[in-house]
């Protein structure tokens, strides 16, 4: 909220039904996705707070799970203004899933891109804020495994729907609603038809949040 307040963001509170460890979790993240929907048609991004208030670490650790770009360059942007506010480390992750076996055709290139598109993340997000500490991590288990309950993070920032008339969210994000153990913040793709080659602005135009979270 402090955050918000500083860079002029609107802050609108949407509560939504259960809590994740409730039979009614399904009506959770359903009602969230609704949100994120909406929220992706106006371009805001939606932060996800958990039902159980998590104990930060010192330095507070902020992880953002990057598939590709551009599409996850707003949420890069994002994850690294977030870490900058808490004074957190960053974590630029990217997951390899293991049904890439040793000997599977196209294992070393898929390496070999994953190495390409962190080194570039971690440069970048680098340069957003002076002094932040961001480091790769390459896991070698499928995208939404990384995002499930051994997380240790206290906020996940991830790719969320795009500005269509569909406005779905994809598999590791609703793995995230799911099962990650933190706040979540989900920060809408561009649309297929208007997607530029990648070019992160940390200084970008500021939105509202949304904030959704777990009746208690």
């Amino acid at each position: 909220m402090r955050w918000c307040d500083s860079s002029a963001r609107e802050i609108r509170h949407r509560p939504v039904p259960g809590q994740p460890a409730d039979p009614a979790s399904a009506e959770r993240v359903g009602a969230i996705m609704d949100i994120t929907a909406r929220a992706a048609r106006c371009g805001d991004p939606v932060l996800v707070l958990p039902v159980q208030r998590r104990t930060c670490e010192s330095p507070p650790l902020v992880v953002a799970a990057v598939r590709g770009f551009p599409d996850d360059a707003q949420s890069l942007t994002d994850a690294v203004a977030c870490a900058g506010h808490m004074g957190a480390d960053l974590v630029v992750a990217h997951g390899l899933p293991t049904s890439f076996g040793e000997r599977s055709i196209g294992l070393e290139a898929a390496v070999q891109d994953a190495g390409r598109l962190l080194d570039a993340a971690v440069r970048a997000a680098s340069s957003g804020v002076p002094g932040l500490h961001v480091r790769a991590w390459l896991a070698r288990v499928r995208p939404d495994e990384l995002v499930g309950e051994l997380l240790d993070a206290d906020l996940l920032v991830l790719g969320g729907p795009r500005p269509d008339r569909w406005g779905q969210l994809g598999l590791v994000a609703r793995s995230a609603l799911f099962h990650a153990p933190c706040a979540v913040l989900l920060t809408p793709r561009p649309a297929l038809s208007t997607a530029e080659p990648w070019s992160p602005a940390f200084g970008g135009k500021t939105s509202p949040i949304s904030a959704a979270g777990g009746r208690r």
